[in-house]
């Protein structure tokens, strides 16, 4: 059900990165998207990108031609302010890390772990390959984990091998999947709504204040969260399921439809 349509009360969007902001069809953000982003700028309503990636690889994606307010990195782990410095962390405890680290030395499945500026893979195989691809990032160097901070870990593996991965994951950690082929491993108190929480607090923004777009099962609680969750026209089915407002592709002007349907620009 949507729960408003014509207002002036939004003061901040949230928006994902791949899928939903980034085309992977033209390796880009729509220039139409980026018109968008500036007009809400121009209203002086913030922007903020929410997504599992991490700084670093964000460093190698088309996506300085905006400046956003905030940026809630790795499912809300970590938060950067609009220079891209470190704000808010949340690393995991040492229980999870012993396990995470153990895992990743058995090498049962290709697993990364996420430090503040650094990412570790055991090993890669097709699955980690299609998995970048699908993002399209290169596949992370293989090295050993250095015992600092993990904030998120990767498991690269298909659905069908989900239900098996499960057993190994520590206590009080959830998946957040983010491609057929790899789902983030995050604390169960984690996720990107507590990264979007931390800044409206930081600027004094209401949940009812905010919109949120997203595409993949990771935005299903960044859509839940916000006054109005918008799910993308190529987003995955169960997004579109739990969404107040299903727009169109991200390369059909989806973000811009949804923010005019709405009257927030």
């Amino acid at each position: 059900m949507l729960k408003f349509r014509g207002n002036d009360m939004i003061k901040a969007v949230f928006f994902d990165l791949d899928g939903t902001l980034l085309s992977h069809s033209t390796k880009c953000i729509p220039q139409d998207t980026v018109q968008v982003l500036r007009k809400l700028q121009d209203k002086g309503i913030r922007i903020f990108m929410a997504t599992g990636r991490h700084s670093t690889e964000l460093s190698r994606l088309p996506v300085h031609d905006i400046r956003f307010d905030g940026y809630v990195t790795l499912n809300g782990q970590l938060c950067l302010d609009n220079s891209g410095d470190v704000i808010y962390g949340t690393p995991f405890n040492e229980s999870v890390t012993d396990n995470l680290t153990a895992l990743f030395c058995e090498k049962r499945y290709p697993l990364a772990l996420v430090e503040t500026d650094r990412i570790y893979i055991n090993y890669v195989d097709d699955t980690v390959r299609k998995a970048q691809r699908s993002i399209s990032t290169p596949v992370p160097e293989i090295s050993t984990y250095k015992n600092g901070k993990i904030y998120q870990a990767i498991a690269f593996l298909t659905r069908q091998e989900e239900t098996k991965f499960e057993k190994y994951i520590p206590d009080g950690c959830r998946f957040a999947r983010w491609c057929d082929n790899g789902v983030d491993i995050i604390s169960e108190q984690g996720g990107k709504v507590e990264g979007i929480k931390y800044f409206c607090n930081l600027y004094g923004i209401d949940q009812n204040e905010i919109m949120s777009f997203g595409d993949a099962e990771n935005d299903i609680d960044m859509l839940k969260a916000a006054e109005v969750g918008v799910a993308m026209g190529n987003g995955v089915d169960c997004v579109k399921e739990i969404a107040d407002y299903v727009t169109s592709d991200v390369d059909d002007d989806g973000i811009g439809k949804a923010l005019r349907y709405f009257h927030v620009i």
